[in-house]
C-alpha cells in the first residue's frame, strides 16, 4: 500500500536522455536510503545487495532539497491517521504563518520590547 503511495510522489524519471543507460531502480535507491536511515550506519558501509552508497546519498540530498521527503512522510502520515480512524491534522491560518515569517525576519525581533521578568520588576506586588 505504502509503494503505490510514495511512486506518484517521487519525481519522474527522466527520459530521453543520452549517455549511460541507468544502472539502479528508484526502488532499488529507496531500499538503500531506507537501510541506511533505519540502520543508523554510515553511507560508505552500506552493504553489497544495495546500490553504490554515492549513488543513493546523490539521491537522498537531492530529494531533500526538492521536497519530496516531506512530501512522502505527510502522504504516510495522512494514510496512518486514516486507517486508525483519526481528524487530518489542521492546516496553519495565513495570520499564523504571517507571524512566524515576521518572527524569522531579525530586523522585526530586533524591534520587539524584551519582557522582564516579575523578580526584576521592582513594582510587583
Amino acid at each position: 500500500m505504502v509503494d503505490e503511495t510514495v511512486r506518484p510522489l517521487l519525481p519522474k524519471a527522466p527520459t530521453g536522455l543520452r549517455g549511460r543507460p541507468r544502472e539502479n531502480s528508484r526502488r532499488d535507491l529507496l531500499n538503500g536510503i531506507f537501510y541506511i536511515l533505519r540502520t543508523g550506519g554510515a553511507w560508505r558501509f552500506m552493504p553489497n545487495g544495495l546500490p553504490n552508497w554515492k549513488t543513493c546519498y546523490h539521491y537522498f540530498r537531492l530529494w531533500a532539497k526538492l521536497g519530496h521527503w516531506e512530501r512522502i512522510h505527510d502522504a504516510i502520515r495522512d494514510l496512518v491517521r486514516i486507517k486508525h480512524g483519526k481528524k487530518m491534522p489542521r492546516l496553519l491560518r495565513s495570520s499564523t504563518a504571517r507571524v512566524f515569517e515576521q518572527l524569522a525576519n531579525p530586523a522585526y525581533v530586533a524591534m520587539m520590547r524584551a519582557r522582564k521578568l516579575q523578580d526584576e520588576s521592582d513594582t510587583s506586588w
